[in-house]
């Protein structure tokens, strides 16, 4: 039986290229779990864009379930891996209180705000633990994010009443701007699968962006030129990661649009896929159903294995 370290470095030493090119993107993802599945979202990620590709930030929540151990993945990537674990551990419990996120230690519990806080880079590649990567996302977004403060699939859509109505979508969000009164009688007429948990949302001064819209944190790209100042410590903006209103980057997503920053929508679908290995197609389910887990896990395991078999031939 050959181990994971000797199948994933094989992987990387083989099939990966990163040191032929100016490096202008450091990475961060986030990890609870899925060492296997962490390993083929940095495998395929790098095999794909390596070579735009300098740090990846290495987020271990200071929780772990299943025993997780990633030893294996950072012993093949070396140098290039900047590990950190929080002192906190937040997982997804709302905080509706601005003031904290000004306190370093609990700010940087917050999911990819140290690797936020410590790249240096105009780009910083946000993702989650569960992605296959089949193309160079990184160099198309890096193509077509311009001027933009961030870059990656927008919304929520299938949560949300305006899409239901036919009223949006991610492509055309910054057009539909009801009013309050407006948005409050759309919801009612076109009810979203998670209204009972929109608390006081929308918010009467500032009803735009819709509840569901937000710059889906399991594949972007932000541009720090601008979101560096825009975003705590250095601006008002709440942290990307944190979870402040329904969701992960829901309020980071309304506090800079309505400073005037923009952010494109883009669709990964030629590039990556999210939550690919299990049968929920949901990467945040998987968690709390052990069958799903464990099948997500060896799934991603037959990948590597594969792909080490190719190698090997």
């Amino acid at each position: 039986m050959i181990n994971p370290e000797t199948i994933f470095k094989r992987l990387v030493t083989k099939n990966v290229n990163y040191k032929d090119h100016t490096p202008l993107v450091d990475v961060v993802i986030n990890i609870y779990g899925k060492p296997w599945n962490t390993a083929v979202t940095l495998y395929t990620l790098l095999k794909n864009s390596g070579k735009w590709i300098d740090n990846i930030y290495f987020i271990t929540e200071r929780k772990q379930p299943h025993n997780s151990n990633f030893d294996f993945i950072k012993s093949a990537l070396g140098n290039k891996i900047k590990s950190y674990t929080p002192g906190l551990w937040l997982w997804v419990r709302p905080f509706r209180n601005k003031f904290i996120f000004r306190l370093p230690g609990f700010r940087n519990s917050v999911r990819y705000q140290y690797g936020w806080e410590q790249t240096d880079k105009d780009f910083l590649f946000i993702t989650h633990n569960d992605v296959l990567y089949t193309g160079d996302i990184i160099g198309s977004m890096l193509q077509k994010i311009g001027d933009n403060i961030g870059i990656g699939p927008v919304g929520q859509c299938w949560n949300c009443s305006a899409k239901f109505a036919g009223l949006c979508s991610p492509d055309t969000y910054t057009n539909y701007k009801p009013s309050y009164k407006e948005l409050t009688t759309l919801l009612k007429q076109y009810p979203g699968s998670r209204q009972k948990d929109y608390g006081k949302l929308p918010n009467k001064n500032r009803p735009w962006p819709l509840p569901e819209c937000r710059l889906n944190e399991w594949t972007a790209l932000i541009n720090m030129k601008i979101a560096r100042n825009a975003t705590m410590p250095l601006g008002k903006a709440i942290p990307f990661g944190a979870f402040y209103e329904l969701d992960i980057a829901t309020k980071w997503f309304s506090d800079v649009l309505n400073m005037g920053h923009n952010v494109s929508n883009f669709d990964i679908s030629s590039f990556a896929q999210h939550a690919w290995a299990g049968n929920l197609r949901s990467g945040h389910a998987a968690l709390f159903d052990e069958n799903e887990y464990t099948y997500s896990e060896n799934t991603a395991k037959e990948y590597l294995e594969k792909e080490y078999s190719k190698v090997n031939e």
